[in-house]
């Protein structure tokens, strides 16, 4: 290993050893610690020989080519779907979710020397792209038959466990762990499990510790204050007034319906509708605050990130902007995100990124960045973590400053609410130290009264005792915040930075 420690953080050395050592195992190292560079290099490590499949989202794919050959200039790399890259006889083949489908026979016709699966929370949910991940990998459908595979399968994803304990299961059984070779009894044991009138219910969490001892048998995970020397990041709730009287009557048309539907009979679609249009017509409301903190961040001289939800706010700001943004959104080809990204990094001029949070999320380098601007929130806690660390990783030299902002007294309210007590799940499963078990009951609590989502309790069976009880809570936490919110009482809400605990 010592040719290849030049030019690696010591994190790095430890992490190519893990993988190399383990063969199937999951790398869940914090955004922005080099995932990628860790993986191929124990790839070409430990498979000198043979054809390594890469499997990641499509804005990734030249991502990934860039970063092979950054290892090993002389590799050959095919990027399926992608024109101009096709190789006749590669030492790597990229391909990603969405056409592992169409190329199935393909694919599952070679004897790969190794299999990297990139950003692997997106196989968390029972899916196609799931199911053909698997099948490539050698999981069986058969829970009594043993893995049968390549022997190296890496699993790269800076958020293992987005939202709850249920979506480690696929991510566990693609490395061939023993607990996931049944659903329902990895769901009994850490979802804390049960069955209503309309069938098992897993969205909770139980047996947290026992879980975090688990994932250590099969997973590297470090933190950025562990092993890096780098700037704080300051996250901040900063409050936004609303004045559009169109905001207000989708909130209140909102919740009349909410408190007038049966839930009994759960009405999906509608839910979805009208939950959709609150949440843009929050969106609406707050740009011109958006818009206004942008100013206010370039008048310092400083270069911007903003995430939106939702399209509409990102044209609005871009023609305002002109040439000082670029845009990154979901109808972007992977060489246009790279474009983006790149002239955001090195050119003077381009002062703002605007991003879709899905889109722009993930495998982004954007340390150009000193201030993150989320103008909605989105439901789950790792969609905002990763977005927050395309400026917060290695290269970054300077304080990040990461901005929510929060629609007062409306659904911006609950959703809050509800990403901070799901990241504190989060933490207790992947923390390094046990919680303690008052924590534990203290957030199992919250969970229980939050709900993974309005529309998980709307769906919780008749509006009877606990559960009419659990529904009318949420309409009281819609309405306004906790009276001894910190919001409340000094306007802003600051969270530590993880690399430095004591920054306030």
């Amino acid at each position: 290993m010592t040719r290849l420690q030049n030019g690696l953080y010591p994190h790095q050395v430890d992490g190519i050893k893990f993988l190399t050592q383990h063969g199937r195992a999951i790398l869940a190292d914090d955004m922005g610690l080099g995932k990628t560079r860790q993986a191929v290099i124990a790839m070409n490590e430990a498979a000198p020989n043979g054809v390594v499949l890469v499997i990641c989202p499509a804005s990734l794919k030249l991502n990934w080519e860039r970063e092979i050959h950054l290892v090993q200039a002389d590799d050959s790399v095919e990027v399926i779907g992608v024109k101009g890259y096709e190789v006749a006889e590669p030492r790597w083949v990229v391909v990603n979710y969405d056409q592992l489908a169409k190329n199935a026979e393909r694919l599952r016709a070679i004897r790969w020397s190794g299999v990297i699966i990139d950003e692997a929370h997106f196989i968390k949910n029972a899916s196609q792209r799931t199911s053909q991940v698997l099948k490539i990998v050698g999981v069986s459908d058969n829970k009594r038959e043993s893995v049968d595979g390549p022997r190296l399968v890496f699993l790269l994803t800076g958020t293992p466990m987005p939202n709850r304990p249920r979506d480690l299961f696929n991510l566990l059984r693609a490395v061939g762990h023993p607990s996931a070779r049944s659903f329902l009894s990895f769901a009994k044991r850490y979802c804390g499990a049960y069955q209503n009138d309309f069938g098992w219910v897993t969205e909770g969490a139980s047996n947290i510790a026992e879980l975090n001892l688990l994932l250590k048998e099969v997973m590297l995970r470090r933190k950025k204050d562990d092993v890096l020397d780098l700037p704080p990041k300051i996250r901040s709730w900063v409050p936004v007034q609303i004045e559009a009287a169109g905001a207000w009557k989708s909130y209140e048309e909102f919740l009349g319906w909410l408190g007038n539907s049966d839930p009994s009979r759960p009405n999906d679609t509608e839910f979805l509708a009208r939950i959709t249009k609150l949440r843009v017509a929050l969106h609406k409301a707050k740009h011109a605050a958006c818009a206004e903190r942008i100013k206010d961040v370039l008048a310092t001289g400083q270069k911007v990130v903003v995430f939106t939800c939702y399209s509409e706010g990102i044209t609005k700001h871009k023609k305002a902007l002109g040439d000082k943004a670029v845009t990154i959104t979901g109808s972007d080809s992977a060489k246009e995100r790279m474009a983006a990204m790149d002239a955001f990094q090195k050119d003077p001029e381009v002062q703002v990124a605007l991003c879709n949070l899905i889109a722009g999320g993930v495998g982004l380098n954007m340390t150009a960045g000193t201030h993150v601007i989320f103008q909605d929130l989105d439901w789950v806690p790792a969609n905002h973590l990763q977005a927050e660390d395309r400026c917060y990783r290695i290269g970054q030299n300077q304080r990040v400053t990461v901005e929510y902002l929060m629609a007062d007294g409306t659904l911006d309210g609950y959703i809050a609410q509800l990403l901070e007590t799901k990241l504190k799940l989060v933490q207790a499963v992947e923390s390094d130290e046990l919680p303690e078990a008052s924590v534990l009951k203290d957030l199992q609590a919250m969970l229980q009264k939050l709900g993974p989502a309005l529309l998980q309790e709307v769906r919780a069976g008749k509006a009877q005792g606990a559960t009419a009880t659990r529904i009318e809570a949420i309409g009281d936490l819609v309405a306004a915040l906790p009276q001894d919110s910190p919001l409340l009482e000094t306007g802003s809400w600051e969270f530590p930075s993880s690399s430095n605990p004591k920054q306030s």
